[in-house]
């Protein structure tokens, strides 16, 4: 099988298995091009212009026996890039890597402390050896038969793994002193993923971004769990209620901006008048039938006629163009929420876009049907308009979507197709400017 093909399935498994309570990691892996390759033993994330995630598919095949394996050993380097490697903390020494490998495998495991998810390092280590134990949790985790390690490396063991205050810091100063003490007679290799010093140059500035974002919000150099001294009082978070009621007002207000008067789809508007086939008890003209019916003695009951019936204007439903890509996964189950109450704007059809477009039904958006390759791509979306002929559109999207072919800007210029943009809370709205689209805004939805 070609390398090209592996990584193309390797990426897949990756997106179709990613949770979706990690929006954050799940942005910086969609800028990441996932390549599947021998010269890694096991993983690594390469820092430049062009940033990769690589995997070893032959370890990949050996140890990550479920898509729940796969993506530990991914959130693995992503923490490692997260955390800046060398720029945050100078991992120089075996020591050092090592702890904070028992770090980020303690946090994962708390996360996911379910047992398919922390069945790698489960495998990947020994529960009675030290110091390997301190990189997998204790057998019998949070159950009644928890068995520790012994002494201070048990003390250390229970402060990764429980609900122990203590900082990351200290922490780490902890794990380096209990290693340096044990000499240089432990085996600490080999680790999952790289650990090799980087240059921290010229990092990919869509990579960086989301960086500075992850770091911005992850409070665990300064607090591990939830019982510590705490630092200034914060409100940051933004009520479900609040954030779909305006996300719901943005894209309507985005919708409308496009509609035009026309014959499929109704939104409120000025009533118009229409001609409706109807039947009165009287004839409001009467005819010589009428007249000869009632000399007869046997009038019509009913008279057919037409009469005027006021309607509320009609105006085409809108294409919306919804992006479903990895960087998108942790906003789309509010708006998809929000679209709910807007499907008598929408087409019949929705255009879900990843680095193609797939058509749903407004049934399947209801049900939350989701169809990505995980990458992200504009491209399609305005060849797509193009061949449909679409006259007015609405992009949902968090804006990171490269550049809009200078052909596709002309040609839907040429045509007058009206389009506007709802972009994200941190999203990037410069794309809507090739497309004279005006934006709006969502609100912070990944913070629901």
């Amino acid at each position: 099988m070609s390398a090209d093909l592996l990584s193309a399935r390797l990426r897949e498994r990756i997106f179709d298995a990613f949770p979706v309570t990690q929006p954050s990691f799940l942005r910086l892996l969609a800028l990441l091009d996932i390549e599947a390759t021998d010269a890694v033993p096991t993983a690594a994330v390469t820092l430049g212009e062009r940033s990769r995630l690589q995997i070893n598919p032959q370890f990949a095949d050996r140890m990550c026996l479920t898509d729940h394996d796969l993506v530990m050993l991914v959130l693995h380097e992503l923490h490692h890039v997260a955390l800046g490697h060398t720029r945050l903390f100078p991992r120089i020494t075996r020591v050092q890597n090592w702890a904070f490998d028992c770090v980020i495998n303690a946090q994962l495991s708390r996360l996911f402390p379910q047992p398919c998810w922390t069945s790698l390092y489960r495998r990947s280590y020994r529960a009675d050896q030290f110091p390997e134990a301190l990189l997998r949790p204790p057998e019998g985790w949070r159950r009644t038969d928890e068995r520790w390690l012994p002494g201070r490396a048990g003390d250390v063991h229970r402060a990764l793994y429980s609900d122990l205050s203590v900082s990351y810091t200290d922490l780490y100063g902890l794990l380096q002193q209990l290693l340096l003490e044990a000499g240089p007679s432990f085996d600490l290799d080999p680790l999952l993923g790289n650990h090799a010093r980087q240059a921290q140059d010229g990092i990919a500035p869509d990579v960086l971004r989301e960086l500075r974002e992850i770091l911005a919000q992850w409070p665990m150099v300064d607090r591990l769990s939830g019982r510590d001294q705490g630092n200034e009082r914060t409100s940051d978070t933004v009520e479900k209620a609040t954030a779909q009621r305006q996300a719901v007002a943005q894209i309507r207000r985005a919708l409308l901006s496009v509609a035009a008067i026309g014959e499929f789809g109704l939104v409120r508007g000025s009533p118009v008048s229409r001609p409706v086939p109807s039947v009165l008890p009287y004839a409001p003209r009467p005819a010589r039938c009428d007249f000869l019916s009632a000399a007869l003695g046997s009038p019509a009951l009913l008279h057919a006629t037409t009469l005027q019936d006021s309607q509320p204007a009609m105006r085409e439903r809108t294409h919306v163009y919804l992006d479903v890509s990895g960087s998108m996964h942790g906003e789309l189950p509010l708006i998809y929420a929000a679209l709910h109450p807007l499907l008598a704007y929408l087409h019949s059809r929705v255009h879900l876009f990843s680095t193609e477009v797939a058509d749903i039904s407004l049934p399947q958006l209801l049900r939350g049907v989701r169809t990505t390759t995980g990458g992200t791509d504009i491209g399609p979306v305005t060849q797509h308009m193009l061949d449909g002929r679409v006259g007015r559109a609405v992009i949902i999207t968090d804006g990171w979507v490269g550049d809009v072919p200078g052909e596709h800007a002309r040609r839907l210029a040429q045509r007058r197709t009206r389009v506007a943009a709802v972009i994200s809370a941190r999203g990037d709205p410069s794309f809507a400017r090739k497309l004279d689209g005006r934006v709006w805004k969502l609100p912070a939805l990944e913070k629901t």
